[in-house]
């Protein structure tokens, strides 16, 4: 668990905002909210006790979703070449999953480093029922909309999580031989439309 200190220090060689995260708006029946100090209980309420070996396993603590939480509000924007946001989504006014944006870098402003990552995990509640994939969809274009100088979205999933594969495919993802090798990870990237 990161400590007071830790945040009063990186605050310190860390002055400057580098990213903003403009709102995601609502769309249809999902609303969304970034994740803060002050909404993380709804994080941990979300995933408490949650079987699946696929999400983070500090969403599942209070103190892990907590301390996760104040990580992304008060040092996301703050870290040049490993800016992150997070929102929490809602289905019907209902909490249903998260989205993370991250390894969003100055590079990729300065042309040189063209991408960002992803991520998501949805409540037990709301799996199979095809909102993740409208979310996630949506949450893909914010980004390309958003980030002009982003051309290509990330993600990684490990070896035996094949829902997820199959998942990624289906929003437009392409497993990613180049990224590199791993015997416990795949790769998938996402392209902004038109490039050649």
């Amino acid at each position: 668990m990161l400590r007071d200190s830790f945040y009063t220090e990186f605050k310190k060689s860390h002055p400057k905002t580098y990213f903003v995260f403009p709102e995601i708006h609502q769309k249809e029946i999902f609303t969304f909210e970034k994740l803060t100090e002050q909404n993380f209980e709804c994080l941990y309420l979300l995933f408490e006790g949650d079987a699946s070996p696929f999400v983070d396993e500090r969403f599942k603590t209070y103190e892990g979703a907590k301390e996760y939480a104040k990580f992304i509000s008060l040092c996301g924007a703050s870290i040049p070449k490993h800016g992150c946001q997070d929102w929490l989504f809602k289905c019907d006014n209902e909490y249903a999953g998260i989205l993370h944006l991250y390894d969003i870098s100055l590079e990729t402003f300065g042309q040189n480093h063209k991408r960002a990552w992803i991520g998501f995990a949805t409540s037990a509640k709301f799996r199979s029922r095809h909102i993740s994939f409208q979310v996630v969809r949506y949450f893909i274009q914010y980004i390309f909309d958003t980030y002009p100088g982003v051309d290509f979205i990330h993600a990684i999933t490990l070896n035996e999580n094949e829902n997820a594969a199959v998942f990624l495919t289906r929003c437009g993802f392409i497993t990613d031989t180049e990224e590199r090798l791993s015997k416990e990870y795949r790769f998938f990237t996402n392209r902004r439309v038109g490039l050649s």
